[in-house]
């Protein structure tokens, strides 16, 4: 009986901590992260020195 019942336990953590990384994952990315990223348009040059 007191094995089942740990069972049970370590069964509810591991999926409750599935279920946590799949939300995490889901979720949109950090607003921070966008907010920092340059992006330009075809035509425009970057800050960025090109050794070609």
């Amino acid at each position: 009986m007191k094995k089942n019942i740990l069972s049970a336990i370590v069964v509810f953590f591991v999926t409750l901590a599935f279920l946590l990384v799949i939300d995490d994952i889901s979720k949109e990315t950090n607003k921070n992260t966008k907010e920092s990223v340059k992006t330009y348009n075809k035509n425009q040059q970057s800050d960025i020195v090109v050794n070609d």
